[in-house]
């Protein structure tokens, strides 16, 4: 079987790219006067996630995928995210940061939830508090907070937790 290469599949894409720029009809574009707009189209969004860990006080089943809100009590702002998977057992790194053991078995104590960056970063009004957590975020600031002010909710109800990283 043969495999196209990195330079044949960049080259697709850039003939790809071409073709489209040259579709542009140019006719139609005013460049005269003080309100000329470029047009633009967006051909591709690109996603950025933030991820979060939740340390859970025991182990929990739940399936990928799932919706898991963090509840704010205080104000009562929610953000709802998406459970992707647990984290690994014995996850051990070297001082350089490299993985030296890894190991395949789930710790099923804690969880990897992400949220997408516009989410926190644009489309945020309602949730001012929660946005100030994340340590990436444009709205980062830090914060003295009580575990016991959060709530984790999925469908089955509150998930108990001791520890939660931004």
């Amino acid at each position: 079987m043969n495999f196209p290469t990195r330079n044949e599949i960049n080259t697709n894409y850039a003939s790809k790219i071409l073709e489209e720029i040259k579709s542009i009809d140019i006719d139609k574009i005013d460049f005269s006067g003080e309100d000329f707009n470029p047009i633009t189209e967006i051909k591709e969004k690109q996603s950025v996630y933030f991820w979060i860990r939740i340390y859970l006080n025991e182990e929990y089943d739940i399936e990928p995928n799932t919706d898991i809100n963090i509840k704010y009590t205080y104000s009562g702002e929610v953000l709802t995210t998406k459970f992707i998977c647990y984290s690994k057992k014995g996850l051990n790194k070297n001082m350089d940061e490299n993985i030296i053991n890894y190991n395949p078995e789930d710790d099923k104590k804690i969880l990897c939830l992400m949220v997408d960056t516009d989410r926190i970063n644009v489309n945020s009004s309602d949730i001012p508090f929660i946005r100030s957590l994340f340590k990436l975020s444009r709205f980062y600031s830090p914060q003295v907070i009580r575990l016991s002010e959060l709530e984790i909710i999925d469908s089955k109800g509150n998930i108990s937790f001791y520890d939660i990283d931004f």
